[in-house]
């Protein structure tokens, strides 16, 4: 379950958006706790984003919070795990009256779909393509998609549906990518798991995925490969540099990270990572 909530001296606050003198009380993180059903998932999802941020995909501050810091909870059950995972709202911000909310809606929104249809009603062509036509910075924006469906395959996340993907007018008016949430090596949950959550060129399997298929992906979306090919050429430098000595010091449950090192070994060549 996941929580808006106020820090303050160590301590989180559960927010019930009261408002008082004509004000509205606003979180400034989103707590999650430990899942009844999966294991460790807070260090899983602190370790995967610390690992999408070193690869260089752009994220707000997150950390494991300590349960017992966490104030005013409602009776929930909870496992038997220390640690929650907290995420920095990026759809705040600070203006004259004090926290104030930023717009911000995801793709299932933009493309007028269903919750129930987050996961088979689009593909990743049409959200890059959306982009290039109508971010207000339509070059960065596209490329840090790019980058962000290649760590989502790196790290085994075949959760990145439609709504774990959105628009943020930090402006009130301009669109643009919102940071990266969201970002879980889901394959430790689901037996079998081998695809992408949405199309990607037509395919979602892993390990058929390679740079041809981010070259058709790029066609598909109407944005020039000369401007993609750069940045997944340095997300996986960066990638292959960086993350088996920084999985090895990640909290991440160790079969878990046992789990994505063999995930690596099973790449398309063109993505492999042999460290680790």
């Amino acid at each position: 379950m996941k929580f808006s909530m106020k820090e303050k001296d160590g301590r989180y606050n559960l927010i019930h958006s009261a408002v008082s003198d004509g004000n509205e009380e606003l979180g400034e993180w989103i707590i999650k706790t430990p899942s009844t059903q999966h294991a460790y998932v807070p260090l899983n999802e602190f370790s995967a984003m610390q690992l999408a941020a070193l690869a260089g995909i752009d994220m707000p501050e997150t950390r494991l919070v300590a349960l017992d810091t966490l104030d005013n909870l409602p009776a929930i059950r909870l496992p038997e795990e220390p640690m929650a995972f907290g995420i920095k709202r990026f759809d705040r911000q600070r203006g004259l009256q004090g926290t104030e909310r930023v717009h911000m809606e995801d793709f299932a929104q933009v493309l007028a779909k269903y919750p129930h249809e987050k996961y088979g009603s689009a593909s990743y062509d049409q959200i890059g393509r959306i982009l290039y036509q109508f971010s207000g910075d339509a070059i960065a924006d596209a490329q840090q998609f790019a980058r962000r469906l290649l760590v989502n395959i790196l790290l085994a996340n075949g959760d990145a549906h439609l709504k774990n993907w959105s628009l943020l007018y930090s402006d009130r008016y301009t669109p643009r990518l919102s940071p990266a949430y969201d970002i879980v090596t889901t394959s430790v949950y689901m037996d079998n798991e081998r695809t992408t959550a949405l199309n990607l060129a037509g395919q979602k399997a892993w390990y058929q995925t390679s740079m041809e298929s981010y070259q058709q992906w790029a066609k598909k979306a109407d944005i020039p490969w000369r401007l993609i090919k750069p940045h997944l050429d340095d997300t996986l430098d960066k990638a292959r540099s960086l993350w088996p000595q920084a999985l090895a010091e990640l909290p991440m449950h160790e079969p878990h990270k046992q789990a994505l090192r063999e995930h690596w070994q099973r790449l398309h060549t063109d993505f492999r990572l042999l460290g680790g």
